[in-house]
């Protein structure tokens, strides 16, 4: 079997397996449920996310309709494209076939990638393709600096900066390195590169415009974001560090495990160093994360923000060692990679039997049903996970949320709604009750607008 069609291989086991897994699932995965609430209308702006993720989703289900496939399809599908773009880079920078396998086989040893990014998530796992083609992109620049690659450059910039806010941690890297490299150098001081910039910024226009636009969104993302990486004012250098640093080694702690047993065990040997373009750009785009992480004193930095900004670097690597037996490595990797699909496939259906509890679990046809005897009204719902697993279960009714901070206020008529809330609301006339649902045990009032 050649290298590219093991790769289309493993990319299509895992395409077949993300879409299996979901139907062993009563329920939506939370960024799926997200997906199914945002998609019923075209924004500028969700969340605390850019749009393009929805703006896709919404494409995929005018085609196919809101349905499972079309929510873990599209999944799935970014995943497939996310090994095939690595095989691509890797092999770009290696110009080694087996090196670029193995380089798509051990992302399976990367804990959040497999765990989150293969099983739940949406605009995380569309960065990670936006990453690597960008890496991609930018080493075939090195060889060909011809006007398509720089439009190419500009879009994969637009597209990623419109996936994640997080993705600008990516651009300054590529602004720097050519001070320190002369084929990068080339790239960025060429007249074309201000094409690019100019296709990056038609792209992101429109959502920069209606961002600034919108400063009650502004200091939702903000207070969202401190939130989330749990900032304080009364922070030190060290713990933002540490913070950052832990993250990074429970990101990789595995691979460098691997590389360690097999370098005592005189499977690899390392090279003699040569300080490359990707080499350069590690230690930038590492300098550059610590940098930020710190300077907004955030004492929690999760996994899956680092991953689709380091994922390119599982390449470098192969920089480092030199294989002795490169076929028996994929042979054992490949092993792996079968496991951790069985493993991944067993999992939702290993928990029930085991009684093992978990949010997928449990039906929001409950909901559903009672909110059915008011099918006139408005469906208000606590926050965008039920709205989205509602609007699951009854495709056809419009849904909405009461934490949805991009909705229009003027859009929900409260005379004409009802109010699905987890704690009962003086305004709030409660005429039924769910006790004890889902995973959690919440108990649910359902109520209208006193008069």
């Amino acid at each position: 079997m050649s290298a590219s069609v093991r790769v289309l291989v493993v990319a299509l086991f895992s395409f077949l397996a993300i879409i299996l897994i979901s139907f062993f699932k009563v329920a939506l995965e939370w960024e799926d449920a997200e997906q199914a609430f945002y998609s019923q209308w075209f924004r500028l702006g969700y969340d605390d996310q850019p749009p393009l993720y929805t703006w896709l989703q919404i494409c995929i289900n005018k085609i196919l309709g809101l349905n499972r496939f079309s929510l873990v399809g599209f999944r799935a599908f970014i995943f497939s494209a996310t090994l095939f773009i690595m095989y691509k880079f890797a092999y770009k920078v290696h110009k080694n076939e087996n090196l670029a396998v193995l380089s798509v086989l051990l992302l399976f040893l990367i804990p959040v990638f497999i765990d989150f990014n293969f099983r739940r998530l949406t605009h995380t796992s569309l960065m990670c393709l936006f990453s690597l083609s960008l890496y991609y992109v930018f080493f075939l620049l090195m060889e060909n600096k011809s006007l398509r690659n720089y439009i190419l450059l500009g879009l994969i910039i637009g597209g990623g900066l419109l996936t994640k806010y997080n993705f600008a941690l990516i651009i300054p890297t590529f602004l720097i390195i050519p001070f320190f490299d002369a084929e990068a150098k080339q790239i960025v001081w060429n007249r074309y590169f201000f094409i690019s910039i100019g296709v990056a910024g038609l792209l992101v226009s429109p959502h920069l415009y209606w961002l600034f636009d919108n400063t009650q969104y502004v200091s939702e993302l903000k207070m969202s974001m401190a939130h989330k990486t749990k900032s304080v004012a009364n922070h030190t250098v060290f713990s933002s560090l540490w913070a950052y640093l832990k993250s990074f080694i429970q990101l990789s702690i595995l691979l460098f495990l691997v590389f360690a047993v097999a370098f005592f065990r005189r499977g690899i040997q390392l090279k003699q160093q040569k300080w490359n373009s990707l080499s350069k750009l590690f230690i930038i785009q590492f300098v550059i994360a610590s940098v930020v992480f710190v300077s907004i004193g955030s004492s929690k930095v999760s996994e899956r923000w680092l991953l689709p900004i380091f994922l390119p670097f599982l390449v470098l690597l192969f920089s480092f060692f030199q294989f002795k037996k490169i076929t028996v490595w994929i042979k054992w990797s490949f092993r792996l990679f079968v496991v951790v699909l069985i493993v991944q496939l067993v999992r939702t259906p290993v928990e029930k039997m085991l009684k093992i509890d978990s949010s997928v679990h449990h039906s929001f046809e409950p909901i559903a049903l009672k909110l059915d005897a008011f099918s006139k009204k408005q469906w208000v719902l606590p926050d965008v996970t039920y709205a989205g697993s509602v609007k699951f279960e009854r495709t056809k009714k419009m849904v909405f949320s009461s934490d949805d901070f991009t909705l229009p206020k003027t859009v929900i008529d409260s005379s004409n709604a009802i109010f699905v809330q987890k704690e009962k609301d003086a305004n709030l006339e409660i005429i039924d009750s769910l006790i004890g649902f889902g995973e959690a045990k919440e108990a649910l009032y359902f109520g209208v607008k006193k008069k």
